[in-house]
């Protein structure tokens, strides 16, 4: 590839993280909304007439109670990092670029090619910006989805643990 295509790819590959990075926000909504759910559902839970059980079904209602519980805090210590995760880095924006430039013609006012080689030099740092920044995004943007992912499972065992507990509850009046 030459430098050119590169620089379209790079650029291409920043854009796409970007968009990337918006679908994995769209997408924290569901498990936010279970996790809520969840917790309105411990409130159902703990309502419940769990002490007129005996021993070993208390010890089971507790104990699946307690690995929902652990569950869900794993699955919002995965949401935080999914929400919040690395910092991402962007480009230069427009004033800070025009600013160098202006500052680069001055620097270079001496030369005979002084416009070939500012503009040069500004080709050269957008490259090496839409390369660092399309990298830096892409692994933050695999690591937001890795815990988004394991969000999902630790909510989907939140709330089977849960589901558990509640029919230790209500098993003996069916």
């Amino acid at each position: 590839m030459t430098e050119a295509e590169l620089f379209t790819y790079y650029e291409k590959i920043y854009f796409h993280e970007h968009g990337r990075k918006e679908q994995i926000f769209s997408r924290l909504n569901i498990p936010l909304a279970v996790m809520v759910a969840i917790v309105g559902f411990y409130a159902v839970i703990i309502s419940s007439d769990y002490k007129s059980l005996s021993l070993d079904p208390v010890i089971c209602f507790w104990g699946f109670f307690c690995y929902s519980i652990i569950a869900l805090l794993f699955g919002a210590g995965f949401f935080i990092d999914a929400l919040l995760g690395k910092m991402d880095q962007g480009i230069p924006t427009p004033n800070a670029l025009e600013t160098w430039r202006q500052e680069l013609l001055a620097y270079y006012q001496e030369e005979p090619n002084s416009a070939e080689v500012v503009a040069s030099e500004l080709k050269r740092s957008l490259y090496k910006d839409y390369m660092n920044c399309a990298s830096l995004m892409t692994v933050n943007n695999d690591r937001k989805a890795s815990s988004l992912y394991f969000c999902n499972i630790a909510v989907i065992v939140s709330a089977a643990f849960a589901a558990i507990t509640y029919a230790i509850v209500k098993f003996p009046s069916l």
